[in-house]
């Protein structure tokens, strides 16, 4: 299908670090960084764990510098961070992607943190820069707006001034334990979203669960798959929370996307979900007048890129609700080789549901040309 539109639900883009300096004073010492100490280069970001950097990078092979964002340091090559705009068109051109829904460094750096201020000073910042970046370039670049849930009064205030300069998806950490999800501290949030009509995005590995404390040493015992394997499932708490809760029922207009997460848990945490509900119903409150897999059906979303296990079970999950992404350009992602991961996953599929998933699905979903 040489024909096919390709867009890509899940793409990254990073910052110089140089862009903190427009922080208001009291936060430029706490912004992210690198550090070396103790003989290695850490990653330091508020709210977490520092993560050491140089062991993991000295072990690159060629294919994965060529995925790599350029840092200020100089570590990776050549994608220089994904907002010089020429260069990432012809990186699209060359994997055959049209449009990208693009996710900011700075929902891994800022959402983790615990102070409030922080997160809304951040958000503002990352919003304008990207803004700056991609917003003459909209219909086919969407950057995600930071939104600072930990603040939920500061997190309706920027969701209605991101919405106003453009921006057609809002990233929410996929975590937060302090105050999750199901609380109804977030009624404002949720009502607010009834007004602005943006889906909402849960990318993992964003919020408050902490990096392993030995993740990137040289003895880090399986730190780094235990991290990026269990953090992935962290996915379906905001699908719970929100089904549970009640929010999806009382804002059935209400759109979410569960980013970079896979798809072949889907179909069995559904059905668990259903069963759970139906014979363990006199725990529940409130009482749901939908079967969760219908609320899921009716409003929920999920980004993946190389998962023949998921599109086995679309006749439970449905088709309308899965979105490819190529995850540019990081090592876990499918660029440059795209075009042949969608051939080799998709070539047992119908051409119909072919084009739904991977690019017309999130055409509808995020305002993108259909042609």
């Amino acid at each position: 299908m040489s024909d096919l539109m390709i867009i890509s639900a899940d793409s990254h883009a990073s910052e110089p670090s140089s862009l903190f300096e427009r922080l208001p004073e009291e936060y430029r010492k706490r912004a992210p960084r690198t550090e070396e100490r103790n003989g290695g280069i850490y990653y330091i970001q508020d709210g977490q764990r520092p993560l050491r950097q140089d062991i993991a990078l000295s072990q690159l092979t060629e294919e994965d510098k060529r995925r790599e964002f350029r840092s200020d340091e100089g570590a990776g090559q050549g994608r220089e961070a994904g907002t010089d705009i020429p260069l990432r068109i012809a990186d699209m051109e060359e994997d055959g992607v049209s449009a990208e829904v693009i996710y900011p460094n700075g929902i891994f750096n800022a959402l983790a943190s615990p102070d409030p201020g922080y997160q809304v000073a951040f958000s503002r910042l990352y919003n304008d820069w990207y803004h700056e970046i991609f917003g003459d370039n909209m219909n086919r670049f969407m950057p995600s707006a930071m939104i600072p849930m930990g603040d939920i009064e500061g997190s309706v205030k920027e969701a209605r001034r991101a919405a106003k300069l453009g921006y057609r998806s809002f990233s929410l950490p996929v975590l937060l334990s302090n105050l999750p999800y199901n609380r109804p501290d977030y009624e404002i949030f949720w009502d607010a979203m009834d007004d602005v009509r943006v889906p909402l995005s849960f990318h993992v590995f964003t919020g408050t669960d902490p990096i392993p404390e030995d993740m990137g040493e040289e003895n880090s015992h399986g730190a780094g798959l235990i991290y990026i394997g269990l953090g992935m499932t962290v996915a379906m708490a905001p699908l719970t929370m929100l089904t549970a809760s009640g929010v999806l029922e009382r804002h059935p207009e209400l759109n979410f996307v569960l980013v970079e997460c896979g798809i072949g848990w889907l179909a069995w945490y559904l059905n668990v979900l259903d069963e759970l509900y139906d014979k363990r119903h006199m725990w529940q409150q409130p009482k749901l007048t939908l079967k969760p897999s219908e609320y899921w059906k009716r409003q929920g979303f999920v980004t993946f890129g190389d998962d023949e296990v998921g599109l086995r079970n679309r006749d439970i999950t449905g088709v309308d609700c899965l979105m490819w992404g190529s995850d540019y350009p990081h090592d876990e992602g499918t660029f440059p080789h795209s075009r042949e991961v969608i051939d080799r996953t998709f070539g047992e599929l119908p051409e119909e549901e072919t084009r739904k998933i991977v690019g017309e699905n999130a055409a509808k979903l995020y305002g993108f040309p259909m042609g």
